[in-house]
């Protein structure tokens, strides 16, 4: 099984953050954490955990996949479409919008 490289995560968030124009402490306000531990995520000195992750992942407009392995979502996926469209909406709906998509998602086969 591989390990997780905390620190390239780290610096993928960093380097979406900084793409997002997002300074650390509005991303942590976002994402509800303290921006010295974000500080150390983007460090790689700690590990979010998996609701972290998804949080930044949503607030940052991408896929959890793009931090935990080293293949960002094609231009032509229809989330990342999708996304892009929600892109342009302030953080709150944004975040609104992706918890909606994963109730939607836990539930799909009773729809």
């Amino acid at each position: 099984m591989n390990n997780i490289d905390y620190h390239k995560l780290g610096e993928k968030v960093r380097l979406k953050r900084r793409e997002m124009g997002y300074t650390q402490e509005k991303l942590a306000e976002i994402c509800d954490i303290s921006t010295g531990f974000l500080g150390h995520i983007e460090s790689g000195t700690r590990a979010p955990s998996l609701e972290t992750l998804y949080s930044l992942a949503c607030a940052l407009h991408s896929g959890v996949d793009y931090f935990l392995f080293d293949s960002a979502p094609d231009s032509d996926n229809m989330l990342e479409q999708i996304g892009s469209v929600v892109h342009k909406k302030s953080p709150d709906v944004y975040n609104r919008f992706c918890n909606t998509v994963r109730i939607l998602a836990e539930h799909i086969d009773e729809i």
